[in-house]
């Protein structure tokens, strides 16, 4: 900023602050420090160049108020000089982060009309219009269209299928790709995850690799996502080691808690232990993590330990810090620390509960049996209860065997969701405990009726690095045969020593 004013002193002391070259590098200078006094300096000259429009666009476009930019460009349409293949790549931005589409399809005619649109910018910009706002018919077009296409041309339609959640349209994309940059294997393993497929994600990670292609921190983490969801350790420990020996021990904290979320999902505690106490510096987001983990393994005592820590260290909660703490304390049975914390949110933290904290106290009083509280704390909430509100007071209901205000829940639930057949089954579950037989057939006569059935079972097992899946009732598995017969066999030996202890 002091650079910039100090140019701008010496330009005017000159004589030289309407000329367009001393101008360009001073409205550069000002885009990086200070957009306002860019915007004063351009709104100065008396007849702007499409390269200061253009810096301006540019700016605008990746600030927090890219709106400026499309009003820039009014005033750019009426007064202005012609845009180059630079103007509407800047604008077609805007429009992304805006979600414009309306006011993209103005610009696209109007590249059209200036006929920019063979430009090999321009067209990769209205790819990633169109795909950010679910069009991918129109980006493809856009893409079948172009004369030149290069890496980020092939890239951003790739990248746009995956975010659309079309998976299957996002491979075909890049297996066609004539080569392939770090960004395309980012985007195409944030596509898997994305779409919960993790095994096909770290399959294509190993590929990365095997082409001496050096992850980006955004793979790292999708990595490390798919990791925690397939309770891969052995390769989340590699990637640990891996990210340690490339930033000589240092570890962003972004990646410092995905790995902590990952250990701690992977069941190896002392490894996310490690990692938190390795940061150098403990941002929310670690804390949060840590939090998280301790939470999910029902570690009560050492959460609330651990919250006030990081308190006192002067790190401020924020909402899902909230979240994790209260979660903890339902499933460690911690109700009177729980609602403490709850009451004292807003007033000791300046942090508002959303419906996610109000489904963490029902599911606290729930599950210590409190299920007449916790019907008066959801008829005094100042919002109406979700899916998963009702889905934590049927599952109390069910333990508790309370069955009036089970069919409540399960009625809501069912209404909302009619075809989820694990609702059904918990139901069954609730009837089956309270020796209402007479209900149990009714609720499978309407399981028949709406032609709903659980999901089956799932395990995962990792040999090798390799994670291996399986389904109850899948038989397509190649050695399905044989693990079947090797079931059976160890069962029968079970039995037989069974018997022969009962004999002895």
């Amino acid at each position: 900023m002091q650079e910039a004013k100090r140019l701008h002193a010496h330009l005017i002391t000159s004589g030289l602050h309407q000329q367009d070259h001393h101008l360009r590098k001073l409205i550069t200078l000002y885009t990086t420090s200070s957009l306002h006094h860019a915007r004063l300096l351009f709104d100065a000259v008396h007849n702007p160049s499409t390269y200061l429009y253009n810096t301006m666009f540019r700016a605008y476009a990746a600030s927090p108020t890219p709106l400026h930019a499309l009003f820039l460009h009014r005033r750019m349409l009426r007064h202005g000089p012609p845009p180059d293949t630079y103007t509407f790549p800047f604008l077609l931005k805007a429009c992304s982060a805006l979600a414009y589409l309306c006011r993209g399809l103005e610009l696209h005619c109007q590249a059209l009309k200036f006929g920019l649109c063979s430009h090999v910018f321009v067209g990769n910009s209205l790819i990633h219009l169109y795909g950010s706002n679910s069009r991918m018919d129109s980006a493809r077009r856009v893409f079948d269209e172009m004369d030149y296409r290069d890496i980020a041309s092939w890239t951003t339609l790739l990248a746009c299928y995956a975010h659309s959640g079309s998976v299957e349209a996002a491979r075909k994309v890049f297996d066609k790709m004539p080569e392939r940059s770090v960004v395309s294997y980012s985007a195409m393993i944030a596509g898997y995850v994305r779409g919960n497929r993790f095994r096909e994600a770290l399959d294509l990670f190993r590929e990365l690799f095997s082409r001496d292609i050096e992850p980006s921190d955004s793979c790292v983490m999708n990595v490390l996502c798919a990791c925690a969801n397939l309770g891969a350790l052995n390769v989340g420990r590699w990637v640990y080691s891996y990210v340690c020996q490339r930033n000589g021990g240092r570890v962003d904290s972004r990646i410092a808690t995905a790995l902590i979320d990952m250990f701690f999902k992977c069941g190896s505690i002392e490894h996310a232990l490690r990692v938190f106490q390795g940061a150098k510096e403990k941002h929310v987001g670690e804390w949060t993590a840590m939090l998280s983990g301790l939470a999910m393994h029902g570690l009560g005592e050492q959460l609330i330990e651990a919250f006030e820590e990081m308190v006192g260290s002067g790190v401020k909660p924020n909402i899902v810090t909230f979240v994790a703490l209260l979660s903890g304390c339902s499933h460690s049975g911690l109700v009177t620390e729980g609602l403490n914390y709850f009451d004292r949110m807003e007033s000791d933290f300046g942090v508002e509960p959303t419906v996610e904290h109000f489904g963490c106290v029902v599911d606290l009083l729930g599950r210590a049996g409190l299920i007449d509280q916790a019907m008066r704390f959801i008829s005094e909430m100042p919002f109406g209860p979700n899916a998963a509100i009702w889905g934590a007071l049927l599952n109390a209901c069910r333990v508790f065997k309370n069955v009036e205000i089970g069919e409540l829940a399960a009625q809501w639930l069912i209404k909302d969701e009619p075809w989820n057949g694990a609702l059904y089954i918990t139901l069954l579950s609730l009837y089956r405990k309270a020796g209402r037989w007479e209900e149990v057939e009714r609720v499978k006569m309407k399981m028949k009726e709406v032609g709903c059935r659980k999901d089956p079972g799932c395990s995962l097992i990792e040999v090798d690095g390799i994670c291996y899946e399986f389904v109850g009732g899948d038989k397509s598995h190649p050695s399905a045969v044989e693990m079947s017969f090797n079931i059976g066999k160890t069962m029968v030996e079970f039995e037989e020593n069974s018997e022969w202890v009962a004999l002895v």
